[in-house]
């Protein structure tokens, strides 16, 4: 995806608010100086957001790591959370009447466990939708696009997770995936980094023992900046699933006739008008 005009200021917030959480007033002032160098420099109508997201990260990488270690208790209530409802929404989906259905369910939790702000987190994900779903006190987000159809036609996927919490509802999406006969590939970040899961949540949830390999990535998965072996693996995969905003922002129209579904809430302008759908809704969207 391309940037509109208030993602440089988004990007500058996003970055500042995580990275100097806990910091002094002069390191505060050096990544400020940094991230808005970044921006100054490369941000323009053609650059691809995630890219543009690694490169403001990388400026200030020496600062990460104090960052984000904050962040470990947070991680671990945001699973809880979701460790919480699993059972029951693992009872939903089998509840189904037809394959199809099933993985309507399973994407539309998937999707809107999708809840991570865009500004820094104030308290630990809560995943009252889910529930609210998984007891018939609200509806499924509408998908778009014959997202079943792809999924039972898809031998290999490439599923890029997002938050932590969240990647416990991925879970059920992918062991149904397996079930439907694909070999899944799993790409989550590199510690440190914030609030997305990296390889401590996938061995919260098990699913090291689920997908058939899984990878951490420093930074946004952008396809073109990735090491050989997992760039072949997007290349050959037959459907890519995409969670979150980051990694829309990332991949959206990367995909060169590839079929990618998306799976996120529309928390900003840009997304809503990207995507079609009313800020703050909740997407489930086949592309490609």
């Amino acid at each position: 995806m391309n940037p509109y005009t208030e993602c440089g200021p988004c990007i500058l917030k996003w970055v500042y608010e995580r990275v100097a959480n806990s910091l002094g007033d002069s390191e505060r002032f050096t990544v400020f100086r940094r991230v808005t160098s970044v921006l100054s420099k490369d941000f323009a109508p053609s650059i691809n957001l995630g890219a543009l997201s690694n490169r403001s990260l990388e400026a200030v990488d020496e600062f990460l790591a104090a960052s984000s270690a904050s962040y470990d208790k947070f991680k671990e209530k945001c699973n809880q959370a979701a460790e919480q409802l699993l059972e029951s929404a693992k009872a939903y989906i089998a509840e189904s009447k037809t394959p199809r259905e099933g993985f309507l369910r399973a994407c539309a939790l998937a999707s809107v466990s999708n809840v991570a702000p865009i500004a820094m987190p104030s308290a630990p994900f809560e995943f009252s939708l889910v529930e609210d779903i998984i007891k018939g006190r609200a509806p499924l987000p509408v998908a778009s696009g014959d997202v079943y159809g792809a999924a039972s036609k898809a031998r290999r996927v490439f599923y890029v997770a997002d938050n932590a919490g969240e990647i416990g509802f991925d879970s059920l999406l992918i062991a149904l995936l397996k079930k439907m006969g694909s070999k899944v590939t799993l790409v989550v970040k590199q510690k440190p980094f914030f609030d997305d899961a990296t390889l401590d949540d996938v061995r919260a949830f098990g699913l090291e023992k689920i997908a058939d390999h899984v990878h951490s990535v420093k930074g946004l998965f952008v396809p073109e900046e990735a090491d050989p072996e997992l760039a072949l693996r997007f290349k050959e995969g037959d459907l890519v699933i995409s969670k979150g905003t980051g990694n829309f922002e990332a991949l959206k129209g990367y995909g060169g006739g590839k079929k990618i579904l998306f799976l996120l809430k529309a928390k900003c302008r840009p997304v809503s008008r990207e995507t079609g759908t009313p800020e703050g809704d909740f997407i489930i969207r086949l592309e490609g």
